[in-house]
């Protein structure tokens, strides 16, 4: 947040890096809600047109620490709604990521 207001380049590409723009094969849209220990907890979002707003957020509980991932899938992309298809994609493309990462399912 302090490179926006200090009127930084905060261009798309390069903040999240490349993997995060595959997102966009399957979702329509993407919510990002993230909270560092010293900081507000903030709501980033976008539908891959180049424009994106972030905002604090004051509306959703505190994640206390880390950050969230939200995705509106797009219609003919159901097969990714599909827990098993999601474990095996998590496990292949994670094996080296030093950081936990919980996917969150219901029944």
């Amino acid at each position: 947040m302090q490179a926006v207001q200090e009127g930084q380049d905060i261009s798309m590409i390069g903040q999240f890096g490349v993997g995060f723009y595959s997102a966009y094969l399957v979702a329509d849209s993407v919510t990002v809600i993230t909270k560092h220990n010293d900081d507000e907890q903030y709501i980033w979002q976008s539908e891959a047109g180049g424009h994106f707003t972030i905002q604090r957020d004051t509306q959703n509980e505190s994640l206390g620490r880390g950050t969230k991932i939200i995705l509106t899938m797009k219609e003919d992309q159901g097969d990714f709604l599909v827990e098993r298809t999601l474990k095996d994609l998590v496990k292949k493309h994670s094996q080296f990521i030093q950081y936990l990462i919980r996917l969150y399912t219901t029944k």
